[in-house]
């Protein structure tokens, strides 16, 4: 019986580990995402209503580095 036991724990710490690997992979693409995505809007909006500061690029830039920290913050505090 124990060596059942040792041949289950390497395949169920490695399960684990890939589990991880894939939730907090999934965490920084979500932060890149939100990140790309205001950019990008931003940018549009900034030709859309050209001024000499590119404020909306900013703006929304930096409301998406929050907004995805916030994604990630709330995905690690519900999963505990």
């Amino acid at each position: 019986m124990d060596q059942n036991q040792a041949e289950k724990e390497p395949k169920e710490s490695s399960k684990r580990s890939l589990n991880a690997l894939a939730r907090y992979s999934g965490m920084a693409f979500q932060i890149a995402a939100s990140i790309i995505i205001c950019l990008f809007l931003g940018k549009w909006l900034d030709t859309k209503f050209p001024m000499k500061f590119p404020l909306f690029t900013t703006v929304l830039t930096l409301l998406g580095v929050f907004l995805g920290v916030y994604l990630v913050v709330r995905d690690l505090l519900k999963q505990k």
